[in-house]
């Protein structure tokens, strides 16, 4: 299967059932959407964990899709709404302190794992703060400060239909509702 074919082309062929195709858009999209649940401060095997069930959404939705050229797009946002739900769930586990250590030993040389145990644990509180500030701004946000293409600002522009003199001034709003919702969540609140 080429990997010249657009997504449509590739999406017609899944559903057809060609598994070369599966295995060709899979092959394209896999470090964009691993990526989302590793800069989500995820552990490797959650990463894997929200990997599957992308893909495994992708594959039951396939037939559903409206807009494939926004593929990658659908892509993002599945993998974002998984890294949350597994997020979320780690946190109302009881914690293998053992394993975590070792964990973030390993992501993190150098670092004491006081500090990174910290970092996780603010990284968890912004990824929730962002599902609580819903669209647009954790849209908006999101592509400006994680999303793993660094989109420009006209790029933005675009995919939000926003017009580009309007970004920076909706950042700024999006950013103190964000530090509100924060301050509420009890990060910052330390002095």
């Amino acid at each position: 299967m080429s990997a010249d074919l657009y997504d449509a082309e590739l999406v017609s062929a899944c559903m057809d059932g060609d598994s070369r195709a599966w295995d060709t858009l899979v092959e394209r999209y896999k470090r964009l959407v691993y990526s989302i649940p590793m800069r989500a401060g995820l552990a490797t095997e959650d990463a894997a964990d929200v990997f599957q069930a992308v893909f495994a959404s992708l594959f039951e939705h396939l037939h559903t899709l409206r807009d494939v050229q926004g593929l990658a797009k659908w892509l993002i946002v599945v993998a974002q709404r998984e890294s949350w739900i597994v997020a979320r769930k780690r946190r109302r586990e009881p914690v293998n302190e053992e394993m975590v250590m070792q964990n973030l030993a390993s992501a993190n040389p150098g670092v004491s794992p006081e500090q990174v145990v910290s970092l996780a644990s603010d990284q968890a509180l912004v990824l929730e703060a962002l599902e609580r500030l819903g669209a647009p701004c954790r849209d908006l946000l999101w592509l400006l400060y994680f999303d793993p293409d660094e989109p420009t600002y006209a790029q933005i522009g675009d995919r939000l239909q926003v017009p580009l003199g309007s970004i920076g001034p909706t950042r700024a709003r999006c950013l103190q509702k964000m530090r509100e919702i924060l301050r509420t969540m009890g990060m910052g609140n330390d002095g």
